[in-house]
């Protein structure tokens, strides 16, 4: 192992709510890979009382954008390949999802299938953290197609670095250029994409006025692979619970630095009992529900805090 020293980078994303946890996730296990790649130190996460993520990163806060865009865009030729029949989790059927589960030669993209859809029986059951089920025309599948085919250094820095400001919208070329019509590049994990008609001052099937923080919307991608669709008798993304139509994440935030391994194992874990979590450094539980609208439509209510 390369004895390189860990740089201590406080970012501008806020783990307090589920985009942001999941942007969290999803770079802790870009920078994992590279490290394991390059055999250097493991990155760790720890999260300010504010909900600041801070990393301890074995690359340089100069070079970091550049190294997560390079991981990012290495997860595209399977959605473009292996996924390319593929536009959102309930696509699957039971011999699609077994047939590019046996083609899938690297566990990266194996844990990214698992975390998309799972199959019992003849049914499959998609991932309970997608809420671009098709309805709006946003598919999950196809929205992280997109971003990834959107992305550039700069947006990854700016999410990473600074303030999440939502100001991206896709130029005209690159609209034009990827061929996106009306399709926005969103994984719909923030409550603001579910902006109803009533308040609204535009109509949204008319004009092209969405926004987003596109580098958070790539990032937090990798994280399914890190939250699986558990194959119970009514599968639920793991530290979900689900009662009715309603389905609930939850997690904490920690403030000693961990890495990808215990990590995981405080999420699996979900909130659990306050005692023994803060002994192991959790300070702070939230909890989001997905929920049903008109017409099948899904999205995510604003984040509650447990404890």
């Amino acid at each position: 192992m390369n004895q390189q020293s860990l740089t201590e980078i406080d970012t501008g994303i806020d783990g307090q709510h589920l985009w942001g946890f999941l942007t969290a996730l999803g770079t802790l296990s870009l920078l994992h890979e590279h490290a394991r790649e390059k055999n250097l130190n493991p990155p760790r996460l720890k999260f300010q009382e504010d909900g600041t993520a801070v990393l301890q990163s074995p690359v340089a806060r100069e070079q970091l954008a550049a190294v997560l865009l390079a991981k990012l865009r290495t997860l595209l030729p399977y959605l473009d390949g292996n996924l390319r029949n593929v536009d959102k989790p309930s696509d699957f059927t039971r011999s699609s999802y077994e047939t590019i589960a046996r083609e899938s030669d690297d566990a990266t993209v194996v844990d990214l299938l698992a975390g998309l859809a799972c199959v019992v029986g003849e049914e499959t059951f998609e991932s309970t953290l997608c809420a671009a089920n098709g309805a709006g025309h946003q598919n999950l599948v196809q929205s992280m197609r997109d971003v990834l085919k959107l992305i550039e250094e700069e947006h990854v820095r700016l999410a990473l670095l600074e303030t999440w400001r939502k100001s991206y919208r896709i130029p005209d070329d690159k609209r034009k250029e990827l061929n996106l019509g009306t399709r926005k590049p969103t994984l719909r994990l923030d409550p603001s994409d579910e902006r109803l008609y009533a308040l609204r001052l535009s109509n949204p099937t008319t004009t092209d006025d969405f926004c987003t923080e596109l580098g958070a919307q790539a990032l937090a991608i990798p994280a399914f692979a890190l939250l699986p669709v558990i194959p119970t008798k009514r599968p639920v993304t793991v530290a979900s619970t689900r009662h009715d139509q309603r389905v609930t994440f939850s997690w904490g935030l920690w403030n000693i630095f961990a890495t990808l391994r215990t990590v995981r194992s405080f999420v699996w874990e979900g909130p659990g009992q306050p005692r023994s979590q803060r002994e192991r450094g959790v300070f702070a539980t939230f909890s989001v529900d997905r929920v049903s609208g008109p017409k099948g439509k899904l999205s995510f209510a604003p984040t509650q805090g447990l404890w």
